[in-house]
Parts: C-alpha cells; sequence; structure tokens
C-alpha cells in the first residue's frame, strides 16, 4: 500500500487522496482480488471501505497486456525463491549491468527482487556510479 500523495500533495484533489495498493495472486489468476484487499485495509483502518470513491483494478490478463513482461500477470517476474533473489536475472558479478556501456537493469528482475520497492533502482544507480 502507498500514499504517494503524502510525498506529491498535487496527486490529490481537495478532501480526495488516491491510495495505491496490490495484491499477489496466483500465475494467471482469473478472480478479482479487490474484495479482499479492502477486508484486510479494513481490518487495520476501521471505516476506510466508507471513505472509498473509487476503486480501479486490474486482472492479471490485463496486467500482461499492459506490460508483456508480467506473463500471466506475474508483477514479481518469475519466482522469488531465494536463490532467485541472489542470481536474477542471470549469474553475474553486476547483475545491474548489460554489457552495453551506460545501460543498467534496475528492475524486480534484479536483486533483490520484487517487493523491495526502490532497491532495484538504487543497486542499480550505485552500480551506475561505480564505473564511472
Amino acid at each position: 500500500m502507498a500514499q504517494q500523495y503524502l510525498a506529491d500533495p498535487g496527486r490529490s484533489r481537495g478532501d480526495l487522496h488516491p491510495v495505491w495498493t496490490y495484491a499477489h495472486v496466483p500465475h494467471g489468476y482469473p478472480g478479482d482480488a479487490t474484495p479482499v484487499v479492502l477486508e484486510q485495509l479494513e481490518r487495520f483502518a476501521p471505516g476506510l471501505r466508507e471513505r472509498v470513491v473509487a476503486v480501479r483494478s486490474r486482472s492479471t490478463a490485463e496486467m500482461a497486456r499492459y506490460n508483456p513482461n508480467y506473463a500471466g500477470g506475474d508483477i514479481i517476474m518469475g519466482a522469488n525463491t531465494p536463490v532467485q533473489a541472489v542470481l536474477r536475472p542471470r549469474v553475474a558479478w553486476d547483475p545491474y549491468r548489460t554489457g552495453v556501456p551506460g545501460v543498467y537493469l534496475c528492475s524486480a528482475a534484479t536483486p533483490p527482487g520484487a517487493g523491495v520497492h526502490g532497491m532495484c533502482g538504487f543497486n542499480a544507480a550505485r552500480s551506475a556510479l561505480r564505473s564511472l
């Protein structure tokens, strides 16, 4: 869950403030996880459901159409096992370097993997700075 409007108040309109969240579901999941997400949020923030003005959700099929790298709607881009957390996307001393000078990879496909928001880009930037 994220409330980006706290860092960027321009995302809000008056008393309306956007909240962004997502749910990890099985590959190709055909259902809608919105009710489960709202229930969990309501559990920790009673009364939240009555304050929701609008909801926008995407199915796994829509996610795959939105970004072909999300095969089956998988935003993690494959297994998120301990081995994959260290060795993704390939075995390399520096997984952020692509082999093309000045081009670095900073996605959930790099360590430490999906769900560690911002760290892939941070690590890729450190890799780029080391090359200067």
